[in-house]
Parts: structure tokens; C-alpha cells; sequence
């Protein structure tokens, strides 16, 4: 099965584990074994590619120790392709706002996200893990070039937001990217093979939850993870191993991809 020129990688829940704790970073939870299979993909003439709803600033590291030069960053929304910039999307002032508001009545927690960074009001509720490091910025300040923003918190909240373009794209349990309705991993992996020309039949796609099923749609084949969400599981061509089970390196192995 080595016909495939991109191998497209969600992270939480594929590449890196859920065990998470107020001191984990997402690199820490990449079994050595998936790092090892980045790295024979690469040697198999295989691009790597790191997609996910995260932004660029959260996953640099994980970029720098893998050697990978492609991502798809904030569902689509900001995109690389062997350094390339491919596309950087941001919210319009009128939807953000609308959007801010909503949250400040109801008192939801949320971050706002850029290409590198994280901001949260002072006043804040909001509840992050690990690997989210904030920057806080006064009350009722929008700061500039908004991607996407993050709802993350304890209890329940609605999965839509009553604005008009604009969805809660539910990416691991209680936590909502809130972003432009047309952002997806793979509106990011539409993005990269028109702009590189590539096939959509010489394309892999990993992923374990329901926000990957759009980037599963746009390549050949498609691998869930053992412990993915069973809505995942069950429209994936292969199911792997779970990530803490050597997965990702299991399924590159099955599939003769290294």
C-alpha cells in the first residue's frame, strides 16, 4: 500500500493519548513508537502531516521533535505545506463579537486563539490542560487576527452557538472548537492537494473522533484508532490499536506503509 504520497495525523486521541494532567505536554503522550513511524514514513517517501484543531503555537514542539514541515492547524484554517502557507483564515469583527457576547451572557468559558497564541480575559472561567499556555488580557478586549476560539469546561455545554455561520465543532469530551461554518480538517486537506496537485487516492488519514470523519471523506483510506469514538470505528477502512497500544506504528507496519 506504499502507492500513498501524505499520511494526514490528528493528534489528541491518534497520535498523542487523552492522560493528561495539570504538568503534561502533548509531546509527552506521543508513544515512542508513533514517533518512530513518522520517521520511517518520511524514508518511505511518505509527507507526514499533522492535522488538527489546534493552533501553531501548541504544536510547534510537537513539529520540531517529529521533523515535520506540514500541518493543518485550527481545523483547516491555517495550513502548511513544506513551510509553504497555504491558507490563514481569521474571524471577521462582526461574527467574533457575536460570538463573544453570546458566552459572556451565558458565563462560559473560553480562550481566544491566533496563529501562536492563547488569550483569556482576567476574569475568566475557563479551563485548559497542560499543554495550553495563556496569555490574559483585560475584560472586553478582542484581540486582533482571531482564528477560532475553544470552549473547554467541566459540565455540559450546548453544541451550538446562536449565531448565524458559526458552529461548535465538538473535538474531544467538553470541549468545543467554535469557529466559521465552513472550517474542517478537511477543508485544510482539500487546501493542500489542489494547491500540490496530489490525488486524493495517494492520500492516508488517521484520526478517533467525530471531527475526523469530514478528513476521512477527502483521502483513499482511512485508519481509526482502537479506542476511538465507535461512530469512528465503524466507517474506517482499518482499526488500529489504541495510541498507548503502538497504534500508529502497528497500522504503518499492517499496511506496509514503512
Amino acid at each position: 500500500m506504499n502507492q500513498y504520497k501524505i499520511a494526514f495525523f490528528d493528534i489528541d486521541g491518534t497520535l498523542a493519548g487523552h492522560k493528561t494532567s495539570a504538568n503534561t505536554t502533548i509531546l509527552s503522550r506521543i508513544p515512542e513508537s508513533a514517533k518512530r513511524a513518522i520517521s520511517e514514513l518520511r524514508g518511505s517517501g511518505i509527507e507526514p502531516v499533522i492535522a488538527t484543531g489546534r493552533n501553531y503555537g501548541m504544536i510547534k514542539d510537537i513539529l520540531k521533535d517529529l521533523g515535520v514541515d506540514s500541518f493543518i492547524a485550527n481545523n483547516g484554517r491555517y495550513v502548511v505545506f513544506e513551510h509553504q502557507t497555504i491558507a490563514h483564515d481569521v474571524f471577521d469583527k462582526q461574527h467574533l463579537k457575536a460570538v463573544v457576547d453570546y458566552f459572556l451572557e451565558h458565563n462560559i468559558g473560553f480562550c481566544f486563539e491566533t496563529v501562536e497564541k492563547l488569550y483569556i480575559y482576567e476574569s475568566s472561567n475557563f479551563k485548559g490542560d497542560g499543554s495550553m499556555g495563556f496569555e490574559r488580557i483585560p475584560d472586553g478586549v478582542i484581540p486582533n487576527d482571531i482564528i477560532q476560539l475553544i470552549v473547554m469546561n467541566d459540565e455540559d455545554v450546548s453544541e451550538t452557538v446562536p449565531v448565524p455561520d458559526i458552529k461548535m465543532l465538538k473535538v474531544a469530551a467538553n470541549v468545543y472548537d467554535v469557529t466559521m461554518n465552513d472550517s474542517s480538517k478537511a477543508i485544510g486537506i482539500q487546501r493542500i492537494l489542489s494547491s500540490m496537485k496530489i490525488d486524493p487516492r495517494n492520500t492516508i488519514a488517521f484520526g478517533d473522533e467525530v471531527n475526523d470523519l469530514p478528513m476521512f471523506n477527502e483521502v483513499g483510506f482511512s485508519v481509526a484508532m482502537g479506542d476511538g469514538n465507535p461512530d469512528v470505528l465503524k466507517v474506517a477502512d482499518y482499526v488500529t490499536n489504541g495510541v498507548y497500544e503502538d497504534g500508529i506504528w502497528n497500522a504503518c507496519k499492517k499496511l506496509e506503509l514503512i
